[in-house]
């Protein structure tokens, strides 16, 4: 059986940056999440601040699932936009 972590975990490119700790993002909205250290959650909030909204997606039977990150609203949230 999958955990939450394994099950909820999200990209950017091709590192994994975290994972969703209530649900996965379906419409815009604040979502909380859970980072995990390394560099994928390093290489967002870098390119947030740098370039703006990133292209991030989560992996749902096999198919990704895409949604723009706009910006990190409060510590450990989400503002996604689609």
């Amino acid at each position: 059986m999958e955990s939450v972590a394994e099950r909820n975990r999200f990209f950017l490119g091709t590192e994994v940056v975290g994972y969703f700790e209530d649900q996965l993002p379906s419409c815009p909205g604040l979502y909380r999440y859970m980072p995990f250290r390394g560099p994928g959650h390093l290489r967002l909030v870098q390119a947030l601040a740098s370039t703006g909204p990133q292209r991030c997606y989560y992996i749902v039977e096999g198919e990704p699932h895409y949604f723009i990150v706009e910006r990190v609203s409060s510590l450990h949230v989400l503002q996604v936009s689609a």
